[in-house]
């Protein structure tokens, strides 16, 4: 499709024109139009190599379809429900900057502008148009200190049992056979149709040993399929459906010399719904109190210089910088890595501050952010359990550098080894040989049979060590509290829609979740300017 010419010149059937006075100047539609479409207008020529110059009919223009996408997300509504605004809703059309009979257009010209973002890879597009304009209007700064938090991603799929999604696979490849017109090649292809399409499984009824018989019949058939695959050539060898299938089959049997047999336990990362093989299962903390199938998001903020509060009923001047989207598994020590990098390659910007919470913290992350030159802020999480002893690693007095340690009883080590394990990232081991014999704590501090106390930390387990000294001071206490607002933000996110996906896939998820974040800075700019045309109103 070619890019429509952008005509700056305004028509006199215009909304703006024919209704002015429908549209207060502290109107949201109105903001949304001069502060927004603005700022969307300002960055158009990134969009124009999505589209040929000369080439095909002519396209919706993309900044329209941009501000509409932006509006759902604002308003949280659906691609009919929005194609319907666009044609009868007068403030959207005043928004939107559009003429009085402007017919709209098919609710599928949205669902094909947001695919042609995510094959252009501009689906940050919206998000960073809007923070560079908030940074020209001076709102959020270079080396601006933020903060960081992450939430849970809901799957825009239902939750299977394991024997479900195995089957599931097997009806959407057999379906994929039936399209590629291979059924006829498949010599038990009406069994297996009866067995998979045509059938319903009433799962409430079957007993143990009925589901035990369809778990080794499923996995049976799966395998028998894999096996015929690797006979075929051409189209359906290598679609999709069919490398779903295998990786499905791997992740719930292990093959033996004997056949297969169905795993106990599933691993990490295992596909819970076909329709979606992105979603993955995770939990928030090792009691499992919090758990999901979906993805997981890292949302980053500014900070306010100045760390007052801000009076009752006056906005906030705050905005969301980074919005990173992950698979579910991903760790918060991952998520922080990606924000950085993600601020630094496509903003050309980084933090001077960062403030956390403890699942961001770790010797590694501290020695990064020195190395980086930025402070990453947020309280170290408790050492771990020492075999038994009263004394964990804080007690202990660690000079990395210098390679030496002194123990609860005043002994210093006598010897500091760098250990390298396979899968274990490098650590340093400290040792008290003959030192522990005579000593008055040793009950205390070890329950090793040879009565020695070994010491396992870090390679920079100094700066952990003066973090969690720090922790206890009430300056650090009181640094803290910038970080509270987050929680805020990642509520705000929510509410807005963000709990739940409502595309299927990481990308199209990612590219929601860019629209979440455009969506709270665009709320968050226009009640700015709301609350300014105000107060400037009442000082007059």
């Amino acid at each position: 499709m070619s890019l429509p010419r952008n005509s700056m010149q305004g028509s006199l059937f215009a909304v703006g024109m024919m209704a002015p006075d429908f549209f207060p100047a502290d109107d949201r539609y109105r903001v949304f139009r001069e502060k927004i479409m603005s700022a969307l207008y300002a960055q158009r020529n990134k969009l124009c190599r999505l589209y040929c110059e000369e080439n095909g009919r002519p396209a919706i223009e993309p900044v329209v379809l941009s501000a509409v996408t932006l509006l759902q997300f604002m308003e949280r509504v659906p691609d009919s429900k929005a194609a319907e605004y666009v044609r009868l809703h007068l403030g959207w059309k005043y928004a939107l900057d559009l003429e009085f009979d402007y017919r709209g257009f098919h609710p599928t010209s949205l669902v094909k502008f947001r695919n042609r973002l995510l094959e252009g890879e501009s689906e940050r597009w919206v998000f960073d148009s809007l923070l560079d304009s908030l940074r020209d209007a001076g709102l959020v700064r270079k080396k601006s200190r933020q903060r960081l938090d992450s939430t849970h991603i809901l799957g825009c799929v239902s939750k299977m049992s394991r024997l479900e999604m195995l089957r599931e696979t097997l009806r959407l490849f057999l379906e994929e056979v039936d399209r590629c017109g291979y059924s006829g090649r498949l010599s038990e292809w009406p069994v297996l149709r009866e067995r998979y399409i045509d059938s319903e499984v009433p799962w409430h009824r079957l007993t143990r040993e009925e589901l035990i018989t369809k778990g080794q019949q499923a996995g049976y058939d799966a395998l028998c399929l894999i096996k015929w695959l690797r006979t075929q050539k051409g189209e359906v060898r290598d679609t999709e459906k069919a490398l779903l299938l295998e990786r499905v089959f791997l992740e719930q049997y292990e093959l033996g010399d004997g056949g297969f047999e169905w795993r106990q336990k599933e691993e990490s990362g295992t596909v819970k719904n076909p329709h979606d093989p992105d979603v993955q299962w995770a939990t928030k903390d090792l009691a499992k109190t919090k758990q999901w199938e979906g993805y997981k998001v890292q949302i980053a903020e500014t900070v306010c210089d100045d760390g007052k509060a801000k009076e009752k009923g006056q906005p906030t001047e705050q905005f969301i910088t980074e919005v990173i989207t992950t698979k579910a598994i991903a760790s918060d020590i991952d998520g922080l890595g990606r924000v950085l990098e993600s601020q630094s390659e496509n903003q050309n910007d980084e933090p001077s501050e960062m403030y956390v919470d403890a699942g961001y913290i770790t010797d590694d992350t501290l020695a990064d952010g020195k190395e980086g030159g930025y402070q990453l802020i947020g309280p170290a999480r408790p050492p771990g359990n020492a075999g038994g002893s009263e004394f964990s690693s804080e007690c202990f007095d660690v000079d990395v550098a210098n390679r030496k340690a002194v123990c609860p009883a005043g002994h210093v080590s006598c010897q500091c080894s760098l250990i390298h394990e396979r899968k274990r990232q490098p650590y340093y081991r400290f040792e008290w040989a003959g030192q522990c014999d005579d000593c008055e704590l040793k009950k205390r501090c070890t329950s090793s049979k040879n009565g020695r106390r070994l010491l396992m930390v870090g390679l920079h387990h100094d700066l952990l060590q003066a973090r969690r000294r720090e922790m206890k001071t009430e300056e650090f206490k009181k640094m803290m509290h910038l970080r509270n607002a987050i929680e805020g933000t990642v509520s705000e996110f929510v509410r807005g829609g963000g709990r739940r996906t409502r595309y299927k896939g990481l990308a199209k998820t990612r590219l929601a979740n860019y629209f979440h974040g455009a969506a709270v800075n665009s709320k968050r700019w226009i009640r700015l300017n709301r609350y300014q045309i105000d107060q400037h109103g009442k000082a007059a």
